[in-house]
């Protein structure tokens, strides 16, 4: 029986079971909204009369720290709207409001601080919600959540208005959000949820609890109910910018003027169509207020996955991904960071020449995506993206300029569609392409599916993916799949096994974000939990897990078999320990790039983690990982972080992480063999890394922050014992040192980064950002320099300044 049988068979038999469970949505709570006439102040003091004609929403349970006790400080939501705006009136009632903590941060960051939340399931599909949460201080926090709440994105940005309060009673929220910045359907009833969090107590309650013991989030929702004839707002905004941007740094390849003076505009616009779809649109986007890239040493075979920040992009990318592998292994078919990469093609340098310019990345000269729900359930995100052609100037023997095309005009598209099925399930499929000028284009699609039973205790999820690419023996075609079955929710037993394959020339790397092909394996895990609170612990966890993968060829890639725990203690400390071993001989098809198997050592890793309660005014967090092989090499790896709150609208977390390897094999080369085959050269490399890292997050009102991040990063590594590779683990000496002809491995990497943003959000909705960004590198091939010399080498280097100014306007049209 192939593959594709076996899953048809498990979906099969698996609709049935999603058909029999409990309807979505089924919070036996509701509250009544009530239509006003005239729209309420917004200055958080209730004083108009339909405030107190209002249904309040009360009886709050805690999650924690008593699950399913009252809250201990009451808790009132009444909510009034009109043809404009939905409005809440959050009263939160405190016996000793003194103790209240309102700590002022910037936007969207959940700081430990007293606040009261608000989930709106406005679609009613029971899948979705839009949370606007307020802190004591008047803080702002908007996300959108998705797959039941097991997923966020907090970079969505609506435009609402609240303002807080603290009374004698307690503290008070007074909120308004427009309809405009909510997407739903023509129905009279909405899903609701709102959660409050007692900070000093560590109490958050629920309207409508969700117990630990069960799965589902937003499919347990009460209604919203009273809402009728409300129109669908025109939805159109427009945000254009203007901004300046000086660099100042030594002349090079991408920076050939030294000293560069640029001015630029452009506009974003939000359109909102018929059948609840949004257009959403960018005409020669900047994202120099976007914090950069963190230097890392990838001594891997792999490349670095680097999440995306650009609002752009990142808002929406719940409709438009379509996740394969997940986790650290990416996006799947859609990594948006392809688009306005640094170019891909290697300027011509040969014959004398030399390069005198080259861009650093590919212009983005617009996108355009459309992103919705039908009220037939139907979501749908489609996303297409124009970057332009780059050259590189290259300077002969004799002065003579030439530019090369570095990247050609490329064009890249996505189409994703997901439909609700069954009881709180969904299935979907997703078509991608990007066409180069000059080139074939490349394609990818796949179908997912996500079912859920029983009360969403039991999942049923997976993809089937293929791609075809241009190569240069012909057009390449591959595919992958994955299924898994888990069950989610219970009092203590929750499990999940999985099978995946990827085929030799599946290849999505052109719009998504893939590692590895030409395997097939297993996962599987166990874990018991205990939720009800001790004396001395509050909950913990442990499991077991296992990771089986081979090649097609037969080759063993990954057998590791592993244990953990977590637990919280009673005083809110957090600890984690977990190891994992590999059992019987792996191998690696990738070490020796391309030129055949090499056994790897087996080896045992260790974790361990530990952290103090998040609510304190310094927190200190570490974490450990020690590692050896069968060959007697080791690593250790050890990250401490502290995180400081002198002031209430102050914070700074200073982090600091060492790493030490010694003794590792690994692979140096590919060199000619005598016979004119090619030799793969290992050696033992010893390795060290050291990473500073400074954030600080200074809140000055809700509407003006200053943030500053900075990385001081040292990598580097020494080769010793150089050996020829006969056969998996069969070694010859070599003669490396000793010979002219190749070049030193040895690394010493020494970045700086530093990145300052000054955020004010002058009216609601516009924006301005004043960026300071300073880049030094300096790279050598000396290992046996001190730390002094080495975390002291960027700064004998000259630095790469950039000032920007940056300036957005919003309008409601």
């Amino acid at each position: 029986m192939n593959r594709r049988t076996i899953a048809s068979a498990v979906l099969a038999a698996a609709i049935p079971l999603c058909t029999g469970s409990s309807t979505a949505g089924d919070g036996a709570r509701g509250v009544t909204a009530l239509r006003t006439v005239a729209p309420p102040v917004i200055d958080g003091y209730f004083s108009e009369a339909e405030w107190s004609r209002a249904e309040p929403a009360t009886g709050f349970l805690q999650r924690e720290p008593s699950e399913g006790q009252p809250a201990t400080e009451p808790t009132e939501v009444r909510i009034l709207y009109d043809d404009e705006a939905i409005y809440f009136g959050c009263r939160m009632m405190d016996g000793d409001p003194q103790k209240i903590v309102a700590r002022l941060a910037r936007r969207d960051y959940e700081i430990e601080a007293d606040q009261i939340s608000i989930r709106i399931d406005s679609f009613h599909d029971h899948q979705t919600a839009f949370e606007f949460t307020v802190l004591a201080s008047g803080t702002k926090v908007d996300i959108i959540e998705f797959n039941d709440g097991a997923n966020e994105d907090d970079s969505w940005d609506a435009v609402w208005d609240v303002r807080t309060r603290i009374f004698t009673w307690g503290w008070a929220a007074e909120i308004r959000i427009p309809f405009s910045q909510l997407r739903f359907s023509q129905t009279d009833e909405w899903g609701v949820n709102f959660r409050r969090i007692v900070n000093r107590k560590n109490e958050v309650s629920f309207w409508v609890l969700v117990p630990k013991s069960e799965a589902g989030f937003i499919s347990r929702f009460g209604h919203l109910e009273g809402l009728s004839a409300i129109p669908q707002p025109g939805r159109l905004e427009v945000l254009p910018y203007a901004l300046g941007r000086v660099t100042d740094g030594p002349v090079s390849p991408v920076n050939p003027e030294g000293t560069r003076w640029e001015a630029g505009a452009g506009l974003d616009l939000k359109y909102g169509l018929a059948g609840n779809l949004t257009l959403n649109a960018t005409v020669n986007p900047d994202f120099g207020q976007v914090e950069v890239d963190p230097a890392v040493l990838n001594l891997t075979t792999f490349e670095t996955f680097y999440p995306e920040k650009r609002p752009f992009f990142v808002e929406g990318a719940q409709i438009i991904n379509f996740t394969t592998f997940g986790g650290n292994l990416g996006p799947g078919l859609f990594y948006s960071r392809r688009i306005g990469r640094p170019p891909s093609i290697q300027a011509d340098t040969t014959g004398g020449r030399s390069l005198r310019e080259y861009p650093a990345t590919t212009t983005i000269l617009g996108a355009a995506k459309l992103t919705g729900k039908t009220a037939g359930g139907l979501s749908i995100g489609a996303l297409s993206a124009v970057t332009a052609e780059e050259e590189a100037v290259v300077v002969d023997s004799l002065g003579r300029e030439a530019r090369q095309v570095v990247a050609p005009l490329s064009s890249y598209n996505v189409l994703r569609l997901r439909q609700d099925v069954l009881q709180n399930s969904n299935v979907g499929g997703a078509l991608t392409a990007v066409a180069r000028r000059g080139g074939e284009p490349a394609f990818t699609g796949g179908l997912d599916w996500k079912l859920r039973f029983e009360r969403s205790t039991y999942l049923l999820n997976g993809f089937i993916a293929g791609s075809s690419v241009p190569r240069a023996d012909g057009r390449a075609w591959g595919s992958a799949g994955n299924l898994g079955f888990s069950k989610e929710g219970g009092e203590h037993w929750l499990y999940g096994v999985s099978a995946d394959y990827t085929t030799r020339r599946y290849d999505i790397n052109d719009i998504g974000f893939f590692m590895r092909p030409n395997d097939y394996g297993t996962t599987a895990r166990v874990t018991y939990k205990e939720d009800r609170p001790g004396d001395v612990v509050r909950l913990w966890r442990a499991g077991l897990n296992s990771h089986f993968r081979w090649t097609f060829d037969r080759v063993n890639l990954t057998r590791e078999v592993g244990a953990s725990a977590v637990v919280t203690m009673a005083n809110y400390w957090e600890l984690f320990a977990g190891f994992t071993r590999t059992v019987g001989r792996v191998f690696d098809d990738r070490e020796t790039r391309g030129n055949g198997i090499y056994e790897r050592p087996g080896t045992w890793t260790l974790n361990a983690e530990a952290g103090t309660d998040e609510r304190e005014h310094v927190v200190a967090r570490v974490d450990f990982r020690y590692q050896t092989d069968d060959r007697g090499a080791h690593s250790v790896d050890v990250n401490p972080d502290l995180v400081l709150r002198p002031l209430s609208n102050v914070e700074v977390i200073l982090g600091l992480r060492y790493v030490s390897i010694r003794g590792v094999e690994a692979w140096v080369a590919n060199v000619a063999g005598t016979g004119g085959e090619t030799w793969s050269v290992f050696a033992d490399r010893d390795a060290e890394q050291m990473d500073i890292m400074l954030r600080g997050a200074f809140t000055f009102t809700r509407d003006l922050t200053f943030e500053i991040y900075s990385q001081l990063f040292v990598g580097k590594g020494h080769y010793t014992g150089f050996r020829r590779l006969v056969a998996n683990r069969e070694f010859e000496p070599f003669d490396y040192e000793g010979s002219s002809e190749y070049d030193n491995p040895d690394f010493n990497f020494q970045p700086f980064n530093l990145n300052a943003v000054l955020r004010w959000e002058y009216l609601p909705g516009s924006t301005l950002y004043l960026v300071w960004t300073q880049v030094r590198e300096n790279e050598t091939e000396d290992y046996f320099t001190s730390l002094k010399e080495d975390l002291g080498g960027p700064f004998r280097t000259p630095a790469t300044n950039v000032l920007l100014l940056k300036v957005s306007y919003w309008l409601d049209l």
